[in-house]
């Protein structure tokens, strides 16, 4: 195992998830973007509510939202122009239009505690219509409280990679010093 003893075990999820999003904000600085758009649709942004929810994560749930805010100079704004429409309806119009996309599940899906909370809720939906709307629309209700606890999240920048971090060492650094 990569971790070293008394530490959490680490998904491929987790090593996969920061690193893919340093990638990003560092490949969006090299271009000069000032944004970055992805198309998270109301599926995951759902899915992702309940699992910051469920692991206690309240500062990941304060940072992930539509419009990310301009926490450092050196993080590139993501903005999320789907996360209203269904993963089904998204998939749909792509298809329709010949858009290609990334349609391969991920060989460690099976594994991750978001495949169990995908099932959950395609239950829900199709139980009770309306469901992960509803989620996701509670949770811009309390946007602005939970805006005022994001406030209080400070940044600066890491100490190896100097990318922005909340901790002296950023995520991906600490990752890639426990593989190596």
């Amino acid at each position: 195992s990569a971790q070293r003893k008394g530490e959490r075990e680490l998904t491929s999820c987790a090593y996969c998830g920061v690193l893919r999003r340093r990638a990003l904000n560092v490949a969006a600085r090299a271009v000069g973007a000032d944004k970055i758009a992805t198309a998270h649709t109301l599926d995951d942004e759902v899915q992702t509510i309940l699992l910051n929810i469920f692991r206690g994560d309240i500062l990941r749930l304060v940072k992930e939202k539509p419009v990310t805010d301009e926490v450092h100079p050196r993080f590139v704004r993501k903005v999320k122009p789907f996360c209203e429409i269904p993963e089904k309806e998204s998939a749909l119009y792509a298809y329709v239009k010949k858009i290609k996309f990334q349609d391969t599940p991920c060989p460690y899906a099976s594994e991750a505690l978001r495949n169990d909370v995908r099932f959950m809720l395609n239950r829900m939906e199709e139980k009770h219509a309306g469901t992960k709307f509803t989620v996701f629309k509670s949770i811009e209700r309390i946007r602005p409280a939970l805006d005022e606890i994001a406030k209080k999240a400070d940044f600066k920048e890491c100490i190896e990679c100097g990318e922005p971090a909340s901790a002296d060492l950023c995520k991906a650094c600490e990752m890639l010093r426990q593989i190596s």
